[in-house]
């Protein structure tokens, strides 16, 4: 047996299983068996129609095996979608053909069933181009496939199907009914009872009618149950009524098509659910309202599907709409409802900015149908918080009923603290495309809309100049941040122009470093030496209209006069709250009132920080005068006590101690007053000059310079021990190592005024030829005997006392300073101990704070001894 036969024969067992697999040679076999009566010419007939049919398709078969449909061409997948993209883009301008072909292409390359993609893309190029040569009657050509070899197919085609219809003189529609038998059907729609009329009057299996399976489609696409295919009650998805006989390929064309319904049932139930409960915000029910819209074209194409099933019922013997067919028309309506279903779960609990922002986070998808569709859905979901976000930037009106806008306010907040605590952003209903750098720019402009209108007193600007015939819409965020930045910059410069020129900002700035921090040396002067007898006082005798009058006399005596009136009259006289014992310097401190605008950059914090840094500078500036006025005693005194030989090394002594004291003072004041104050000062009017943008970067930079004020100032800059209890009480034995100089002083002033008196008796005496000194008289060159043993030590060892714990204290604190990490505090160690005076002695084991004690200790015997 040569190849041909063996093709032959393989086409002939290759065409006897299709027929048998496609109903043929059971369908023969069925009328035989449902016509036993018929007699040996019916079955004749029947037998030669069969091997008929048989024949003819095994020549079809041969002949397409001895075509050359295959062109000669390179299978090239890409060669060839570049070849339909480029006809599609001549065809389409506009390119939505070609992106739409782009999104098929896609998902044809990654579908790992076919494998012919080729040969698939090249047969609808092909055909494409074929039809573009059709008739001027809109019918193609005759030989359609011509090119392809298939020109002798078709006319085979064409000579049988005319020889079957002469042979039967009958339509092919009358021929397939006559080949049933009428009885069997009868008895078959009988049994199926009142699901009879859906029942396929062309089959031999009592399948269910298409077209009714259409019908049905068209309820379930509308989440009506039809009368085969209902709404599980559950799970809520479809199913078919088991009692009709449909094939296994057409029910999972009807599972697969039933999806939509389900979809539409689930989209419409959230929709109608929302909308009447009437939870949702202004974006939920724009969010519904564009569900809503997209809807609208499923409804479309609902009606135009049901007016082609309506059409084809009508024409009888007529193919039109199919399941498959019903399939493919309604993708593009299945791939949106997906969409919208995922969006409903993923927003079903989100109002406002947080449902926005999900929404928007689907645009990030590589789909640019699927980009484009979610940028349509944003356009109508973000038009509430659109309006919000222009209300609030452009007129500074937070309307928010829903609390669905990012930014939110506390009414329980005083219009003092407005610009601080009023207003805040909500992180939960921030949207994606608006960061929190550009949200803070955005909370700026509202609340500087709201101080102009409401501190400034500016609505006619608001008015004339800010945000006219701007509105915003979701689109280019580029365009957005734009929108925003301008009047961001709009807003901030005016507000920062209000507060240095209408409000004198900087001017009040100025007025409290001069009078609050004592930079103004001449007033401070004058007020220290007015108020010192008064403040020496216990706390309770001090009256404050005796103060104020006090503080304007001050202010008349020094250059402070010169000062604008609105300064000067700000200023005033506060007494602290009064413990017992306090004494008028502990409770006396100066203030400064400010008020709206102002006082939201100098808050009553701020003021509160201004007044504790006064009272330690004011504090200082009291252990400065007593100290000037030991040294002032010491000097005129000098020459006066010289007479008492046995003080003179006590008080040289004193002098010496007084000098250390002195210049850690004054050292202490220059770091303090130039090292921080003036530092930080020539700080702030730098930022403020360049780095200010808007008001809170005026606060940052304000409170950044009060921040470096206190901290270095308090000697706090970055140890965690906090020194500040160690350095008064180091101030504090200043004022009691003066207090017992003054007594010794005053002991010894007394001594002279004694032997002034004793000499001047004696001369007396002797001017009437008495003696002058008797023995009952005391000495008149030496200190009295039980003096010198009980006052005098007494007052040396307090002296003694008050000298070793200072030079301890300050000991302690140059140790603490000097392993700060803090290079200022470290410099300030420096300055303070300069020779490393103190800390040398004692890394050496030879402390200076017990100098003193070995000098009083070898003095006083000496004393004793050469004044006897």
């Amino acid at each position: 047996m040569d190849s041909s036969e063996q093709v032959a024969q393989a086409v002939e067992a290759l065409v006897k299983r299709l027929l048998v697999q496609n109903g043929q040679d059971e369908d023969c076999q069925m009328d035989l068996d449902m016509e036993p009566n018929s007699g040996a010419s019916a079955l004749a007939k029947t037998k030669a129609d069969h091997d008929t049919r048989i024949k003819a398709a095994q020549e079809y078969c041969l002949r397409i095996l001895g075509s050359r449909l295959a062109p000669s061409l390179v299978s090239d997948d890409v060669h060839i979608s570049d070849l339909i993209k480029k006809k599609l883009m001549r065809d389409d301008p506009s390119s939505a053909k070609a992106i739409r072909f782009s999104h098929l292409y896609t998902k044809l390359s990654t579908c790992s069933v076919l494998t012919k993609k080729w040969s698939i893309l090249y047969f609808l190029l092909a055909l494409s181009d074929q039809s573009s040569a059709a008739g001027k009657d809109g019918l193609p050509n005759n030989q359609p496939l011509s090119f392809l070899g298939l020109h002798n197919l078709e006319t085979t085609n064409v000579e049988r199907s005319r020889t079957s219809l002469t042979d039967t003189g009958t339509s092919p529609g009358a021929r397939l009914e006559s080949t049933q038998a009428p009885s069997g059907s009868q008895s078959r729609e009988a049994a199926h009872g009142a699901s009879g009329k859906y029942l396929n009057r062309n089959s031999e299996n009592n399948e269910v009618e298409e077209s009714a399976l259409l019908r049905d489609l068209i309820f379930v696409f509308q989440g009506i149950d039809g009368k085969m295919i209902k709404f599980g009650a559950e799970s809520g998805t479809c199913s078919i009524d088991p009692s009709f006989s449909i094939s296994a390929s057409t029910r999972s064309l009807v599972d697969r098509l039933t999806e939509l319904g389900w979809l539409y049932k689930k989209i419409n139930f959230y929709v109608q659910t929302t909308l009447k409960e009437g939870t949702a915000g202004l974006v939920g029910q724009s969010f519904c309202s564009a569900l809503q819209h997209e809807l609208v074209d499923y409804f479309r194409l609902i009606a135009v599907l049901e007016a082609h099933i309506s059409k084809d019922s009508d024409v009888d013997g007529r193919k039109g709409l199919t399941l498959k067919r019903l399939l493919v028309w309604t993708q593009d309506s299945l791939q949106r409802l997906r969409l919208m279903s995922v969006l409903v779960e993923c927003c079903h609990n989100l109002q406002g900015g947080a449902l926005v922002s999900m929404v928007h986070d689907y645009t990030q998808h590589g789909d640019p149908l699927i980009q484009q569709f979610i940028h349509h859905m944003l356009e109508r979901i973000s038009a509430p918080f659109y309006v919000m976000l222009q209300r609030w930037i452009y007129e500074g009106e937070l309307e928010d009923p829903r609390t669905e806008f990012f930014i939110a306010h506390n009414p329980e907040v005083e219009e003092e603290d407005m610009w601080q605590n009023k207003y805040f952003i909500r992180k939960e209903m921030l949207p994606a495309f608006i960061g929190m750098p550009l949200a803070k720019k955005i909370l700026s402009i509202g609340k500087s809309l709201n101080f102009l209108r409401h501190k400034c007193d500016d609505s006619g600007w608001l008015h004339d100049s800010h945000g006219v015939g701007k509105a915003l819409k979701y689109g280019d965020i580029a365009e957005l941040e734009g929108s925003i930045d301008a009047a961001y910059i709009g807003t901030s410069q005016r507000l920062l122009h209000l507060l240095s020129t209408k409000f004198k900002l900087i001017d009040h700035l100025t007025a409290i470093k001069r009078y609050i921090l004592l930079e103004q040396g001449d007033f401070i002067q004058h007020l220290m030496e007015s108020l010192g007898p008064n403040l020496s006082q216990p706390a309770n005798t001090l009256f404050r209209h005796n103060l104020t009058g006090t503080l304007e006399a001050a202010i008349r005596s020094s250059n402070a006069q010169y000062d604008d009136t609105d300064i000067l009259r700000r200023l005033d006289v506060r007494l602290l709250e009064i413990s017992p014992g306090d004494s008028g310097w502990d409770v006396f401190s100066l203030d400064y009132h400010v008020d709206s605008p102002v006082n939201t950059i100098l808050t009553p914090v701020a003021m509160h920080q201004y007044l504790k840094m006064f009272n330690f500078l004011w504090r200082l500036k009291r252990v400065e005068y007593a100290l000037s006025s030991a040294w002032r005693r010491q000097t005129t005194s000098a020459r006066a006590i010289r007479p008492i030989l046995e003080l003179v090394p006590e008080l040289h002594h004193c002098r010496i101690v007084c000098s250390e004291m002195i210049h850690f003072v004054y050292q202490l004041q220059y770091y303090i007053l130039f090292e921080v104050l003036e530092c930080s000062w020539d700080e702030l009017l730098k930022a403020i000059e360049n780095n200010t943008s808007d008001l809170d970067s005026l606060i940052d930079a304000h409170s950044k310079y009060l921040r470096d004020v206190t901290s270095k100032g308090l000697l706090s800059a970055s140890h965690d021990t906090n020194m500040m209890p160690r350095l008064l009480e180091l101030l504090a034995t200043i004022l009691d190592y003066k207090v017992a100089q003054d007594n010794l002083y005053n002991y010894a002033m007394a001594e002279i005024e004694r032997r002034e008196r004793l000499a001047q008796t004696a001369d007396r005496r002797t001017r009437h030829g008495q003696w002058g000194l008797t023995d009952e008289d005391e000495t008149l060159d030496r200190i009295p005997e039980e003096q010198f043993e009980e006052l005098v030590p007494s007052l040396l060892r307090t002296l003694n006392e008050y000298s070793m714990q200072f030079k301890r204290e300050l000991s302690e604190l140059l140790i603490t300073l000097s392993a700060d990490g803090d290079s200022d505090l470290r410099f300030l160690s420096f300055r303070l101990d300069f020779n490393e005076f103190y800390l040398g002695s004692m890394k050496n084991g030879t402390a200076p704070l017990t100098a003193a004690a070995a000098v009083g200790s070898v003095r006083k015997p000496s004393l004793i001894s050469s004044s006897r």
